[in-house]
């Protein structure tokens, strides 16, 4: 009878290890991620030349980037970099310079060889 006891506590304490386990292997899950996708819409502007870019802010890390498309060229990513004398945003790569003026709806964009053209 002492045996019998033995016995049935040790399975006890099997099945309750067992129960454990398969509840602690379950317990462990992927975070579900709530980050929204931090892309505003493309928008195009133009300048007095009638030359047209494509403008789309996104978010790069706990920064702001910008892509600018002039037409018929490659798209350039602008990373932010400071803010110009007026406290305009100011986003550079190595070869555009484009300030956001009018709360992000136009801007200046300066070449590498210091041509300057405003957008709006």
């Amino acid at each position: 009878m002492k045996k019998l006891y033995i016995v049935a506590i040790a399975l006890l304490m099997v099945v309750s290890c067992d129960k454990k386990a398969e509840a602690t292997s379950t317990e462990v899950s992927k975070p579900t991620s709530t980050e929204v996708s931090q892309i505003q819409e493309p928008f195009k502007i133009k300048n007095e030349k009638g030359e047209e870019v494509q403008v789309t802010y996104f978010a790069e890390g706990d920064q702001v980037a910008v892509k600018i498309q002039k037409t018929g060229e490659a798209e350039q990513k602008l990373s932010a970099k400071t803010t110009s004398a007026g406290g305009n945003p100011l986003f550079t790569n190595e070869n555009y310079m484009w300030e956001m003026i009018q709360e992000g709806k136009g801007g200046k964009l300066t070449s590498k060889s210091g041509e300057v053209a405003e957008y709006k």
